[in-house]
């Protein structure tokens, strides 16, 4: 437990959700309690709640792939207990909890204002970020993708690892297994050639992972998950490093709303294939 003033850091669990809530409406995220609940299973001794003069008062999560790399998501502070360094001491609690367990690098997606933090503590720019909204917008499914069964998962998790970098696979399975996700593929007989993911949120239903071989399968699995939300309003975080993702949200309808910085501390050995990934997670996970 670290201390700092009347702070501490204590475990991030289910009993904490609604006050995780709180702090995310305030901060206008998209998340649900269902995004949490995954957090604490995935990561139950890496999920944090800072806690000053008994009151809860900051939150933070990270989640491991591998040893290769860990991420951070999730941090908020209270904004009656901002300017007492509460969110940099979740943020070491993150750090060092992902360096003991011997990860290679930390990463995270940073905000501009928190990338001001984040450069003094030894995290360097990767590649940006960017949100996308549609807000609803119908176009036509392609015919050549199709739902995710439970045959496909081992192929699409083995292409994710290429993508992403590692292996999580316990994401993408439990997200596929979820009721209210939809998971789709794109495949040339057995060969993978590319997968989309889209699940609920507060504010907007959620496009990630988007990843594909090439434009032509990636536009048509964009075009097929907002054939699957008609009428709702969608959010989209691409990667500018993929050369055509801009182009093809721009194309079918979407506009730009902020942007983030992916960031890494440590040895980035394992940065995956970029000219894979379309869309990324999420902000929180990768």
């Amino acid at each position: 437990m670290s201390k700092r003033d009347q702070i501490t850091i204590e475990p991030f669990t289910q009993d904490h959700i609604d006050f995780g809530m709180q702090l995310k409406n305030v901060a206008r995220w998209n998340q649900l309690p269902a995004d949490w609940s995954r957090f604490i299973d995935w990561e139950p001794e890496g999920c944090f709640l800072a806690m000053a003069d008994d009151e809860p008062a900051g939150t933070a999560i990270t989640i491991r792939y591998q040893d290769r790399f860990g991420w951070i998501g999730m941090v908020l502070v209270h904004p009656e207990m901002r300017r007492r360094g509460i969110g940099t001491l979740l943020l070491m609690a993150c750090i060092d909890y992902l360096e003991h367990a011997g990860v290679a690098a930390v990463k995270l997606d940073a905000t501009p204002m928190g990338k001001t933090l984040y450069d003094t503590i030894g995290f360097v720019d990767e590649y940006m970020i960017e949100r996308h909204a549609l807000a609803a917008q119908t176009c036509e499914p392609s015919p050549d993708v199709r739902d995710v069964t439970d045959a496909d998962l081992d192929a699409i998790c083995a292409f994710d690892a290429e993508a992403f970098g590692a292996d999580r696979s316990r994401v993408l399975r439990r997200l596929s297994a979820e009721a209210d996700t939809d998971a789709l593929v794109m495949a040339d007989g057995s060969d993978i050639t590319g997968y989309v993911f889209l699940r609920p949120g507060m504010s907007a239903d959620h496009i990630g992972p988007w990843c594909a071989t090439g434009p032509e399968a990636a536009e048509a699995l964009l075009a097929t998950a907002i054939s699957r939300r008609a009428g709702s309003k969608l959010f989209i975080d691409i990667s500018r490093a993929n050369d055509h993702s801009a182009d093809i949200v721009a194309r079918l309808g979407f506009e730009r709303q902020r942007h983030l910085i992916r960031m890494f501390r440590g040895i980035n050995a394992s940065p995956g294939e970029t000219d894979l990934v379309y869309g990324i997670t999420g902000p929180e996970i990768g």
